[in-house]
């Protein structure tokens, strides 16, 4: 290849890489500001639904005591006791300290109009108070009189309370409007938290898509020059080297975009335990509330603090451990990307029996059996080949047949510079159409039915295609599988060609 169209191929590897890397980070910047804005309205929010909460209940505190006051004043007309003195005095200056309490708390104008005119009224009522204090029997006769009833001192009590009743109206009302704007508040919040993480999520399967894109076609271009004739064994070489150091810088890359995408992560995980912390003191706030005072109660405001918030917080929570758990494996592909081989000649039948050993239990616990039969040796790297036979192995037992019980046989066959190691069984099997799919990053077949990320076959591949070979898979749905591991039985040190 040219010096000039590698140089362009590297370059548009890092452009792709760096790209998606920056999107990354810009989408982790507008999910931190816009959490900032919605926390900073959901606290002004909170600070909003406290005040209301404040003019409440001096409203209510007024309204005591002005029956305390108009309780304290019939007593007296009825019997003038110093005990009903007493009642009306202290009732009157605790009515006074609430009032000029209320008045510093008030914000709205047609709240304090209504204030001014509760003062109006308490100052008139004062002076009716001083002078059946000073003449209790002229009091009383005026009262008996009007029949009570008409008594000026029990038509302010009235109007009082009907204006106190209006006020408390207005806060109720108030109070909804401020629980719901709070209420949208973190709503908006979770949605936000929720679309980031999806989009860092989707950038992060982007960037392992392209790595495995390059690593399949540096792997395909293995695989073409290794079956070229001997006469174009130095483009071959040349070819080669020229993938695996674009290859070598795809691995780079993918491991700083996991890392980088870690530290997002970390502060999602982050913000969904403060915002855990947060609805769990509005709920304990509003069960007080509704305790206190139950006509206050909305059902709707409840159930989305009490059941709502709790399962937007579990999918956010959800998401992100898997985000984690992707990341953790991405690193791990990366690692053995970027390891050295180490080959070495293979006793492939002790090499086999060992993980078959090792696989005893869980061949016994799924009722299956495993047999080995020959396998011709190889050069190879050993910590590759027996990741794979045990990817391999593992899924044959994993994926059995309820039908019948379960049989696995591994044996291997040599052809012109290869060794061929398959893999039997006679498990549920697969379709056709999924035979290519499986290797696939992040893709399964089949019933959902066994644990898995999608990470072990698309590994096996790559490990193969590393080390100079191919895997492959025959299967039919309900008949079993086979998939075959073709290697050369000389390993080549690709990875020392210039």
């Amino acid at each position: 290849m040219p010096d000039k169209v590698r140089e362009r191929y590297e370059r548009i590897g890092r452009r792709r890489v760096i790209g998606l890397l920056g999107i990354g980070i810009v989408l982790l910047a507008i999910a931190i500001i816009a959490g900032i804005v919605t926390l900073g309205s959901i606290s002004e929010d909170t600070d909003q639904v406290e005040r209301v909460m404040e003019r409440q209940a001096s409203i209510d505190s007024l309204s005591t005591f002005n029956e305390q006051i108009a309780a304290g004043q019939r007593g007296f007309l009825l019997q003038p006791d110093p005990d009903f003195a007493r009642i009306v005095r202290e009732a009157s200056a605790d009515y006074e300290t609430e009032q000029a309490r209320l008045d510093d708390l008030l914000v709205d104008g047609g709240q304090i109009q209504k204030l001014e005119q509760l003062r109006r009224l308490n100052a008139e009522r004062t002076v009716l108070v001083d002078a059946m204090f000073a003449d209790p029997a002229t009091a009383f006769l005026e009262a008996r009189n009007l029949d009570f009833s008409d008594d000026r001192g029990v038509l302010i009590t009235q109007e009082i309370r009907e204006v106190a009743r209006s006020m408390s109206d207005f806060e109720a009302e108030e109070l909804g409007r401020r629980n719901q704007a709070q209420l949208g508040s973190l709503v908006q919040f979770y949605i936000v938290g929720g679309v980031a993480t999806l989009l860092l999520l989707g950038v992060l399967v982007t960037a392992v898509l392209v790595v495995l894109r390059y690593n399949r076609e540096l792997a395909q271009a293995q695989i073409s020059l290794r079956e070229a004739n001997v006469g174009l064994e130095e483009a071959v070489q040349k070819r080669t080297g020229e993938l695996l150091r674009a290859n070598e810088e795809i691995q780079r890359f993918a491991y700083i975009v996991s890392h980088d995408l870690r530290s997002p992560l970390v502060n999602v995980l982050g913000f969904t335990s403060e915002l855990d912390e947060a609805r769990k003191t509005i709920r304990d706030h509003l069960t007080e509330l509704y305790e206190s005072k139950p006509e206050l109660r909305n059902e709707e405001v409840w159930l989305a603090v009490d059941e709502d918030l709790p399962e937007a917080l579990d999918f956010i929570r959800t998401s992100t451990e898997k985000m984690d758990r992707l990341i953790n494996s991405i690193l791990e592909l990366s690692r053995q990307g970027r390891r050295k081989l180490q080959p070495e000649m293979l006793d492939m039948e002790a090499l086999t029996s060992d993980i078959v050993t090792s696989l005893h239990q869980r061949a016994e616990d799924a009722g299956a059996s495993i047999e080995v039969k020959a396998i011709p040796d190889l050069e190879s790297d050993r910590i590759a080949v027996e990741q794979i036979l045990q990817n391999l192995i593992e899924n044959a037992l994993k994926y059995l047949s309820p039908k019948r019980a379960g049989e696995v046989t591994v044996e291997g066959s040599k052809a012109v510079g290869t060794v061929r190691i398959d893999v039997i069984d006679n498990g549920r099997g697969i379709a056709p159409e999924d035979h290519e799919r499986i290797f696939e990053l992040f893709r399964r077949a089949g019933a959902q039915d066994q644990e898995g990320e999608g990470l072990g076959l698309a590994n096996v591949r790559a490990l193969a295609y590393r080390l100079g070979g191919i895997v492959e898979v025959e299967s039919e749905l309900d008949q079993g599988s086979r998939f075959r591991l073709s290697l050369p039985s000389k390993f080549v040190a690709q990875e020392a060609l210039p």
